[in-house]
């Protein structure tokens, strides 16, 4: 997956936060409100039924993109916000590698 440029991000971000039992056991209502507090006309926060990944919650899903962030804390949301949604600079140390495998490459 390439990172996208801050040139290129969209106007609008949907960030849904999985609110279902595992995740909201690991601490997702608080991810949720942080998500909140930072909620603008240009980043949507929707609180999501089970996304399947109970074992890696709480689980974050940007829009568009299609990012997955897992094990999110709600200390990490500024971060999210600041580098990924405004920056356009994906959190790596949160993706998901279920869905963004780690590159090979970049451990050289």
């Amino acid at each position: 997956m390439t990172t996208p440029s801050a040139a290129v991000c969209p106007k609008r971000w949907l960030v849904q936060v999985c609110h279902h039992r595992s995740c909201d056991r690991g601490g997702s209502a608080a991810v949720l409100a942080a998500f909140r507090e930072h909620q603008s006309p240009t980043i949507l926060v929707a609180e999501s039924d089970c996304m399947g990944q109970c074992s890696a919650g709480p689980t974050v899903k940007v829009m568009p993109g299609n990012t997955w962030y897992c094990q999110v804390t709600a200390e990490d949301v500024p971060r999210i916000v600041e580098q990924h949604l405004h920056g356009g600079e994906l959190v790596r140390d949160r993706l998901h590698p279920r869905f963004h495998p780690p590159d090979p490459s970049a451990e050289r």
